[in-house]
C-alpha cells in the first residue's frame, strides 16, 4: 500500500507556488488597511501610554496600576473594531460566494440563471466578472447547439420511417427541447435570496 502510494507521489511533479499577490489590488487594499490598523493602534496606544506615565509621575499616582487599565480598555477596543471590520470585510466578500454558489447551483440543475450585478462595495469583481462571461459563453454554447438541433430535426423528420428512426428523432427532439429550456431567458428567474 505504502510503495503504491510512494509511486503515485514520485509521478506527480511538485509544485512550489511562490506568487503570493494573485489579485494585487485586492490583496493589497486589506493589508495596508491592516496594517494602517495595527500601526495606528499601536501608535495611539504609545501615546496614551506616555501620558499616563507622565501624568503619574507629576501626581504621584501608580502609573503601573493606570497603565494595565489603559492595556486592558485598548486590547478590549481593539478586538471590537477588528471584529467590525472583519464582519464589513467578510460580508464583502462573503456575499458574492453566496451568490456565486447559488448561481452553479442553479447551472447544476441545468438551468443557466439570471445573474444579476454585485452591490457597489462588493469584492471578487474580476473573478465575478470570469465567472459571468463563462456562464454567457456556455449559454451561447447551448443555443447554438440547440438551434443546429432543431435545424438537423427539421430536414429529418419526413426520413423518419422505420421505429429505429423515429426512436433516434425523438432522442434528438427531447435533447433540443431540454436545450432551449435551459437557455430560455423568459422562463421566471430563479429566485436568489439577496445577501444585501
Amino acid at each position: 500500500m505504502a510503495l503504491a502510494e510512494d509511486s503515485r507521489n514520485a509521478s506527480r511533479p511538485n509544485i512550489l507556488r511562490r506568487t503570493y499577490l494573485l489579485d494585487r489590488e485586492f490583496q493589497l487594499k486589506y493589508i495596508l488597511l491592516l496594517t494602517g490598523m495595527g500601526a495606528g493602534s499601536m501608535l495611539l496606544f504609545g501615546v496614551l501610554a506616555n501620558q499616563v506615565l507622565r501624568m503619574s509621575a507629576e501626581g504621584g499616582l501608580s502609573g503601573v496600576e493606570t497603565l494595565w487599565w489603559l492595556t486592558g480598555v485598548g486590547t478590549v477596543g481593539m478586538g471590537i473594531a477588528l471584529g467590525l471590520f472583519g464582519l464589513l470585510f467578510t460580508h464583502r466578500v462573503a456575499g458574492p460566494v453566496h451568490v456565486m454558489s447559488l448561481y452553479v447551483a442553479a447551472l447544476a440543475a441545468g438551468r443557466y440563471p439570471r445573474l444579476r450585478p454585485l452591490r457597489r462595495k462588493d469584492e471578487l469583481r474580476a473573478f465575478f466578472g470570469r465567472f459571468s462571461e463563462a456562464v454567457d459563453r456556455i449559454r451561447q454554447r447551448e443555443a447554438d447547439e440547440a438551434l443546429a438541433l432543431e435545424q438537423a430535426l427539421s430536414v429529418l423528420k419526413d426520413l423518419g420511417a422505420t421505429p429505429e428512426a423515429r426512436e433516434a428523432l425523438a432522442t434528438l427532439e427531447s435533447l433540443r427541447a431540454r436545450k432551449r429550456q435551459a437557455v430560455d431567458t423568459s422562463a421566471p428567474p430563479a429566485t436568489f435570496k439577496s445577501v444585501a
